[in-house]
């Protein structure tokens, strides 16, 4: 499997581009042509939907997931719903980190009451490079939101290759996530009101499931491919689904 991991992941880094350097692109628009872009982008959405689409959802919001994910513009809860307005509570920040979120995290858990708590990471994340990186030259608040992923991080493998080392920072990262929010949510957990699931966007294919593909690793703890397939969370689930988002190291 590692060997697999490795070949994937060298593959992409060949292909060069952002990615590689941690998605750290740069636009190559101006203001002004992104704020067109913006702009008529929302004509196209206003011409394309009518007053029906928006009437279910008017005078309140009824998602079935709260996310944290990354800021990153690659991750979107697109990879998952076609269409994901008033389904997703969405909270983001570099590193999908409950530290710097819990008001935004608790809403959707106290007052949306989502079933669901999906804490995404994502392959290539630019802020777990960098926590694994000399960061100081960073601005203040790029590095107080970077120092809280010291901890998560702190066991990540010394040596060998770094694709390695960046996939297993972005997994330890996703677990430690996890279990912050089992401290803080476990009543709902154990009445049976909310599952916290980890996942990694996969949009590289490091794990050999498909480019985008969202790997499962861990549901409430429980990091074990083999009884996490046993998971009631996972009961709807084909067994050829559950091969499909669970990874056997």
């Amino acid at each position: 499997m590692v060997k697999k991991l490795l070949a994937a992941m060298a593959a992409v880094a060949i292909m060069g581009g952002t990615a590689v350097a941690g998605g750290h692109g740069k636009a190559k628009t101006t203001p002004a042509e992104a704020l067109k872009e913006v702009v008529e982008g929302n004509a196209k959405w206003v011409e394309s939907h009518t007053k029906s689409y928006f009437k279910p959802y008017m005078n309140a919001q009824h998602p079935i997931v709260t996310m944290i994910t990354c800021s990153d513009a690659r991750v979107h809860p697109t990879v998952f719903f076609e269409d994901p307005v008033d389904k997703v509570f969405v909270i983001r920040n570099i590193g999908n980190q409950l530290a710097n979120a819990r008001g935004s995290i608790d809403y959707g858990i106290y007052h949306l009451h989502t079933p669901i708590l999906l804490i995404l990471g994502h392959t290539h994340c630019g802020a777990v490079k960098a926590a694994l990186h000399d960061y100081s030259k960073e601005t203040e608040g790029i590095k107080n939101e970077l120092d809280h992923l010291h901890l998560p991080l702190s066991k990540v493998s010394k040596s060998g290759p770094f694709e390695k080392r960046w996939l297993e920072g972005v997994e330890k990262n996703v677990n430690y996530q996890v279990q912050e929010a089992l401290n803080f949510y476990k009543p709902f957990i154990k009445k049976g009101q909310l599952a916290v699931v980890g996942a990694v966007y996969d949009f590289i294919n490091a794990y050999g499931k498909g480019y985008g593909r969202i790997v499962i690793l861990n549901i409430n703890g429980e990091t074990n491919p083999s009884k996490l397939k046993y998971s009631p969370v996972m009961k709807y689930l084909s067994s050829s689904m559950k091969k499909a988002v669970l990874v056997t190291k």
